[in-house]
């Protein structure tokens, strides 16, 4: 039946029998960064008012904007009893090509499933191995050229497509701009510009407990350097050490600041969610006036924490909740909450901005203001889901459903 094979394909992923070659450390940052995620259940417990114009800033923008909503999906694909052509087990991207069909990157060959707008499967891309177009695992995709898709490995290979999956070459991609050659972060347009944060020096960074963790922000076109933005804060980190005193690995504070950055047609959007307040920057890396709106208090609320962990201990299994109730006694406390966590450009410059997911929320919040930084509307998204693209009045997202399995939804938005 249908639903063993996703189940399988599901447990190789989650489990561990299929190797994942992910780094140490960003294997812990899938609550923070991607594309990832909010600090949900399933995430902890697996990671055990106005400026003048002249100033440089845009005035605080209203707070009333318009109620956003998704419409019923007219594309939906994956889930625990979906078929074998169909089945998902963690993704990499999602984006729809230019004809229309949706292309789906997993984490576990094969790593690419193009369907068509109904739904239907149409064919797998991309077998595990070190030849052009084989993959170790889809780190992330996007449009990096004008007709060309790239899908970024994560061994530091780039796999590049036309926009109808017409394999094109496999390339090596160092980043010497930022020390160590891989991306933490990226955003890129289809006129060759991208924005990346580096890694940072990790070893020379790490503390026990809580820490801030520094990295580069560089914005290139090609491989030139256009602005280098400097030290920035990449993550509140958790340092670990073993009873010799050794280090034993960091991982992201579940609700710490890091550095977010978008890239648009015209303009890049970075902010460490210090408080409501996005910089903007020309292609040039010139200051723009920046995006501020005003949102809820970003006080660390330590019962808030603590109701949230428990909830999150008694969906542990039984065995762990002592050890993982004392860890999140152990939780250092932060100075605040951050004002968001990720941001999302559209394909026509709306800039999307996720409000932090604090830990009594029912859904995730979007802020969409639009190419001119006026605040559009505010959407909120479906608990446990993550925002892939937005193509004009087109949301492409994904949603985990009761058994963690990945559903991939494309929904019209209802302004």
């Amino acid at each position: 039946s249908a639903a063993p094979a996703t189940s399988e394909r599901y447990r190789k992923a989650k489990l561990g029998t299929v190797e994942i070659r992910k780094p140490m450390i960003r294997s812990l940052e899938d609550t923070h960064l991607l594309r990832i995620g909010r600090p949900n259940s399933r995430s902890l417990v697996a990671f055990g008012q106005v400026f003048a114009l002249a100033a440089g800033l845009h005035p605080l923008v209203a707070q009333t904007p318009p109620l956003w909503r998704l419409a019923t999906p007219d594309f939906e694909v994956g889930g625990y009893a979906a078929d074998s052509a169909s089945e998902l087990a963690e993704l990499g991207g999602v984006t729809i090509l230019p004809n229309g069909n949706v292309v789906i990157g997993d984490r576990v060959a094969p790593f690419l499933k193009v369907f068509d707008p109904s739904g239907t499967h149409i064919r797998d891309l991309g077998q595990s191995g070190q030849g052009p177009g084989e993959y170790q695992y889809v780190y992330e995709m996007d449009w990096c050229a004008h007709g060309e898709l790239s899908v970024f490995d994560v061994d530091r290979r780039v796999h590049r497509y036309t926009g109808d999956m017409t394999f094109v070459s496999t390339e090596l991609v160092s980043l010497d701009a930022i020390g160590g050659g891989v991306a933490y972060m990226r955003d890129c347009n289809p006129n060759g510009y991208q924005v990346v944060t580096g890694w940072g020096d990790i070893q020379a960074q790490f503390k026990e407990g809580l820490y801030d963790a520094t990295a580069p922000v560089v914005l290139l076109k090609g491989e030139d350097v256009v602005r280098h933005f400097g030290e920035c804060l990449s993550s509140q980190r958790l340092g670990a050490v073993r009873p010799d005193g050794a280090p034993a690995g960091s991982g992201p504070h579940p609700f710490g600041r890091a550095t977010v950055v978008a890239l648009g047609s015209e303009e890049v959007y970075m902010g460490d969610g210090r408080d409501y307040e996005i910089e903007v920057y020309d292609l040039s890396g010139n200051p723009l006036p920046s995006i501020r709106w005003t949102g809820p208090s970003l006080r660390y609320d330590r019962d808030l924490v603590d109701e949230f962990s428990e909830q999150a201990v008694s969906q542990a299994p039984e065995g762990s909740r002592p050890r993982l109730r004392r860890w999140y006694a152990q939780l250092p406390e932060l100075d605040q909450f951050p004002a968001y966590d990720r941001i999302v450009v559209s394909d026509t410059d709306e800039v999307w901005v996720r409000q932090f997911v604090r830990p009594d929320a029912i859904g995730e919040e979007w802020m969409v203001f639009g190419a001119s930084h006026e605040l559009k509307g505010k959407l909120t998204m479906p608990p446990r889901t993550t925002l892939w693209e937005v193509r004009g009045d087109r949301v492409v997202y994904s949603v985990l459903d009761g058994l963690d399995v990945p559903i991939v939804r494309i929904s019209r938005i209802e302004r």
